[in-house]
């Protein structure tokens, strides 16, 4: 199995986007500090089970979207994983796990990773959620991160993280190092579980 993880809003052409923030014991934090760390754990863990890894961080996401598919393209005999790494912001408490409603692909490989997820990240987050995107539908923000994944070759699917919000009291300690690290190892093994 390959998995590509998308580091989102970092790298975007001439556009300063670093995500949602937050206060952390004196220093701003931003969203793509956070994903770099929990990317980092989920492709420790990944490499170590002989998976391959891709990280994208640089480009627009149509870009990003066409170097997955070129790569899927490049190895139809594998299973292809394709991750848009976020971390939400809005104060709620719970993990978040988008898929195109399109796709049967995406829709699998998001359950598996919420699975995963939920009891992980406990009792930091009440529980993970799968929701399907639509560009019509109350997820419709959510299809700009994965929206050129389902058009791509049959063996990629695609889905849209947000482990928990990074305003949130409850989900502080997710924050820390070793929060990051659970996060990461989660979405790894949810990764695995659908690639099986």
């Amino acid at each position: 199995m390959i998995v590509i993880l998308d580091r989102q809003h970092h790298g975007k052409p001439n556009k300063s986007d670093k995500g949602a923030r937050t206060e952390l014991d004196g220093r701003t934090v931003h969203e793509v500090d956070l994903t770099h760390d929990y990317i980092e754990a989920a492709s420790a863990l990944l490499l170590a089970e002989g998976h391959a890894v891709y990280v994208l961080d640089d480009g627009w996401y149509s870009a990003r979207h066409a170097r997955a598919c070129e790569i899927a393209r490049e190895n139809p005999d594998e299973r292809i994983a394709y991750v848009a790494c976020h971390i939400n912001a809005g104060g709620g408490s719970y993990g978040l796990v988008l898929h195109d409603a399109r796709s049967r692909g995406g829709h699998a490989l998001a359950e598996a990773v919420a699975g995963a997820l939920g009891p992980a990240a406990a009792p930091h987050i009440d529980r993970a959620l799968v929701r399907a995107a639509d560009r019509e539908g109350s997820w419709s923000r959510a299809m700009t991160t994965i929206q050129g994944i389902w058009s791509g070759p049959a063996n990629i699917a695609g889905i849209c993280f947000e482990p928990f919000f990074i305003d949130s009291e409850r989900n502080r300690d997710l924050l820390s190092p070793a929060g990051l690290t659970l996060v990461g190892q989660a979405l790894a093994t949810g990764c695995m579980q659908w690639g099986a």
